[in-house]
């Protein structure tokens, strides 16, 4: 070799070993060292020119570092290989304002990258190990893709949605039992918090996806502001609206729909943040009353539970049924007697100073433990206004069955209800069962009107007839009787006793009278003494009282109470009955004289003196005090001076009265349940014997043509009656049908909370349906190769940038821009406009994808027909 070669050998490798040093660099057969030492600037053949240098050199000079999105025409390939022989700065953009404050010191430069890859020259050594890609998927794999991610979501979010709208008893309020243990309620609610947190990534997959694959379409066809360029990965991300670059990214108003996108991504996040308290609402079991399947329920016994009366003759025949022993001093103590609720009203009336005659009543069974109230109100609720009482109860026979039958629950086995750690009966008695027009709701219990006046003795003795009973307030439900009885009042006229002088300064009452027999109106007068104003005189009442049957259904929770409720008990119901807002089904109560003998039962207290059940307690309307040394009478519970309350007070009394009456009903029958029954055998249970010599379970039996053979316990008895006939009885016996609900941890039950939640899931699967829809036409309109703005629309399957790593993989692939709003974006961004300019994924000349500007123009679209593979 000549000396001139060996010399440019030599030359040539002292550079080579410079330039390596350079970049920190190790020649290939050279040891990489462990650290690299730079050596000083001044030994660097290609150090690099500081700013102020370059910001002077002329656009030749810088053209092969200008990037593609600033109208640069030729491919990176070709810029790489022209860089092998000429490098300049990579951080340099071709445009720079000084600032002097960020000029170097004149023995600093700036810092040099590591790493092969930042040496261009090995770029075309890489050419022939690219791998060309499609952007878009293929006809079938397209169709399916995308709605993987959507399924598990439509799937759960479906489920979710039916568990907590379909009302579904789970599990009792102190928890399930399964194995023997006792699982505690807040470890289930913690597992299905822990499911409502994963159906809500679910969905938030769900819309990130479809917001993603809308961004990819966009990105590769009309491109996205660069405000937006990472918003389709941002669902969820309350922060990024709050951004600059969000609210600053604009709007071109000739192309509104711009807006789908951002505005998806809003709508979506917002909805993310939503869905999990939303699933958690319906996951979540809340406590309340479930229904309970009567068949599963009651699955030992034949419900329903039978009173032994016929179910026509209880609240629609009269007159009412009579008891001979009612209509003495026994009636006032027997509970089945009118009268047996009057040691408790007595107790009450003489209570007033303590309670003001406030307080509802209550009665109770002395068979079983269960209790019911008496409830009155005023149709008019202005206080000291003269207005109708309005009284009510249920009736007492239903009381004492359904608490036999709930005592028969708790010590028996009638079905799961039995096991049941708290539920609720509801009694009712069954379609068309008990109306003699075969309506009605089959219960009803009485509902009494009363209205009372008080005048003074000595003016009615004056001037007959002046004053009338008061019916014009009463509501008559369009019974003729009530009618002609306010067309034509009766008048008062007692002028037997007004005129009595034995009767002054004493108190005394008349029984209940009618005006005919079988009518509807009551009529009840009497007289109080009272001196409250200093003089001595006498107060005559005069009362109309109208009653009538009321549907109505009872309930009872055995765990909470052990009263029984009554729907129509209950101030607005009673309100609403009198003022005609809910008359259906109300049936007039027609009274016979002899009912009111067992109403009002007559004893003597002495050899010459009788009294009665309505005397008794008036007793207690007068008290004697002392006044100007003088021992008068005064009408003890209210200022004798205030007529008004006063004629509350009575009629209060006396509607009370009439109502207990009627709910007790001279009714003594028996309670009665069946086990089971065949056609030719019956086995019941008698409520009412369940001990003694007749107690026990019953087995009926044909014994022949006439007679039928009773078996209970050991005895064994012919009747003479037929099965035949027997079972006819048993079919018109009053039917109390029981539902029956048990309280628990469940789902369905109807609350706000709950129609909020079922909302937001419907608004997510209606966004499903209508994306869906959305891609079904355009697959449409693809098939038939429509086109829209001389371009065939096309369904697309964005294959690259399915994450953010993605993307930001290809904004490094694609050189810096030259453009002057982003000349120091690199610190931040100083424009808000910046956030304004499109950008979409292009492809140069040697198919290369980078980012390009809107108005790059060496660039060229993506083809999405997937004819051409991209790098």
């Amino acid at each position: 070799m000549d000396p001139i070669q060996q010399d440019s050998e030599r030359h040539q490798r002292q550079s080579m070993s410079q330039r390596a040093w350079s970049r920190g660099v190790p020649l290939d057969n050279q040891r990489s060292p462990d650290l690299l030492i730079s050596p000083p600037l001044e030994h660097y053949e290609m150090s690099p020119r500081p700013i102020s240098t370059l910001s002077r050199l002329t656009d030749e000079e810088i053209s092969w570092d200008r990037p593609l999105l600033s109208s640069r025409t030729k491919s990176v390939d070709e810029e790489t290989q022209r860089s092998s022989d000429r490098r300049t700065s990579d951080w340099s953009y071709a445009k720079v304002t000084e600032d002097p404050r960020d000029q170097y010191e004149g023995d600093l430069g700036p810092a040099q990258h590591r790493g092969k890859q930042n040496s261009r020259s090995t770029l075309p050594g890489m050419e022939g190990s690219k791998i060309s890609k499609p952007i878009t998927r293929t006809e079938w794999s397209r169709y399916f893709n995308g709605w993987i991610v959507h399924l598990p979501a439509i799937l759960v979010t479906t489920a979710v949605l039916l568990i907590g709208s379909i009302q579904f008893y789970w599990y009792p309020e102190i928890g399930p039992l399964v194995s023997g243990y006792r699982l505690d309620t807040d470890i289930i609610s913690n597992i299905l918090q822990f499911v409502a947190k994963l159906h809500e990534l679910l969905i938030v997959a769900s819309l990130s996806s479809i917001a993603l694959a809308m961004y990819r379409r966009r990105l590769v066809t009309t491109g996205v502001r660069l405000g937006f360029l990472t918003g389709g990965y941002r669902v969820g991300d309350l922060n990024y609206l709050r951004t600059s670059s969000f609210r600053h990214q604009g709007l071109n108003r000739s192309k509104p729909w711009e807006l789908l996108l951002p505005g998806f991504l809003v709508f979506a996040t917002i909805l993310s943040t939503i869905v999990g308290p939303a699933s958690a609402v319906l996951l979540l079991p809340s406590l309340g009353w479930y229904e309970f399947d009567t068949s599963s329920a009651f699955s030992k016994i034949e419900p329903p539970l039978l009173y032994w009366w016929n179910r026509r003759a209880i609240w629609f025949r009269a007159p009412f049924s009579e008891y001979t022993e009612c209509q003495g001093p026994a009636g006032v103590y027997r509970d089945y007697c009118p009268a047996g609720g009057f040691p408790v009203i007595s107790s009450w009336v003489r209570d007033y100073a303590a309670t003001d005659l406030t307080n509802n009543l209550t009665f109770y069974s002395t068979s079983s433990d269960i209790r019911r109230h008496l409830v009155f109100t005023q149709a008019d609720d202005k206080p000291n206004t003269p207005s109708t009482t309005l009284t009510t109860t249920p009736s007492h026979f239903l009381m004492t069955s359904i608490g036999l039958f709930q005592q028969f629950i708790h010590s028996s086995d009638v079905g799961a209800l039995s096991r049941e750690p708290r539920y609720r009966l509801t009694a009712k008695g069954g379609a068309n069962v008990n109306s003699p027009t075969g309506e009605g709701s089959g219960f009803y219990q009485p509902f009494v009107q009363s209205r009372c006046t008080i005048h003074d003795k000595g003016y009615l003795a004056d001037t007959p007839g002046s004053v009338s009973f008061p019916t014009k307030s009463l509501n008559c439900f369009d019974d003729a009787d009530c009618l002609q009885s306010q067309r034509k009042p009766r008048e008062f006229n007692e002028s037997k006793w007004l005129n009595n002088a034995n009767l002054d300064n004493i108190s005394a009452s008349s029984t209940f009278f009618l005006d005919k027999e079988n009518s509807t109106v009551v009529y009840l007068n009497g007289m109080i003494p009272d001196s409250t104003s200093g003089e001595s005189r006498n107060l005559v009442y005069i009362c109309s009282l109208y009653a009538s049957w009321a549907p109505s259904n009872f309930s009872m929770d055995p765990s909470v109470s052990d009263s029984l409720q009554s729907t129509f008990s209950n101030d607005k119901s009673m309100r609403d009955m009198y003022y005609g807002k809910s008359q259906d089904d109300i049936r007039v109560i027609r009274f016979g004289s002899n009912w009111f003998k067992s109403l009002n039962p007559h004893w003597n207290i002495s050899n010459t003196t009788t009294t009665s059940g309505v005397n008794q307690i008036i007793l207690n309307f007068s008290s004697k005090v002392k006044m100007n040394g003088k021992t008068v009478n005064v009408v003890a519970p209210v200022d004798g001076a205030n007529n008004t309350a006063s004629e509350i007070f009575l009629a209060k009394v006396f509607g009370v009265y009439l109502a207990e009456g009627l709910a007790r009903n001279s009714q003594e029958q028996r309670t009665r349940i069946k086990l089971n029954s065949t056609d030719t055998e019956l086995t019941y249970l008698d409520l009412n014997e369940q001990h003694g010599y007749l107690g026990g379970v019953h087995k009926i039996t044909p014994h022949n043509n006439t007679h039928l053979q009773d078996e209970w316990r050991d005895s064994t008895t012919q009747r003479n009656t037929t099965f035949a006939a027997f079972t006819e009885v048993l079919n018109t016996a009053l039917p109390i049908n029981f539902t029956a609900q048990r309280y628990g941890y469940g789902s369905g039950q109807g609350r706000k909370t709950l129609e909020f939640a079922q909302v937001m899931m419907l608004i997510y699967l209606g966004i499903i349906a209508v994306y869906a829809a959305t891609v079904a036409t355009g697959y449409v309109l693809e098939l038939f190769k429509v086109k829209s703005g001389g371009e065939r629309i096309r369904v697309l399957s964005v294959i690259p940038w399915s994450d953010l790593q993605g993307l930001i993989i290809l904004a490094l692939k694609t050189p810096p821009p030259s453009d002057e709003d982003l000349a120091d974006a690199g610190a931040g961004v100083t424009s808000d406009k910046v956030w304004e300019k499109v950008v979409r994924a292009e492809s140069d000349d040697k198919r290369n994808i980078q980012l390009a500007f809107q108005e790059t123009t060496h660039t060229r679209k993506l083809d999405v027909s997937r004819k051409e593979r991209y790098y």
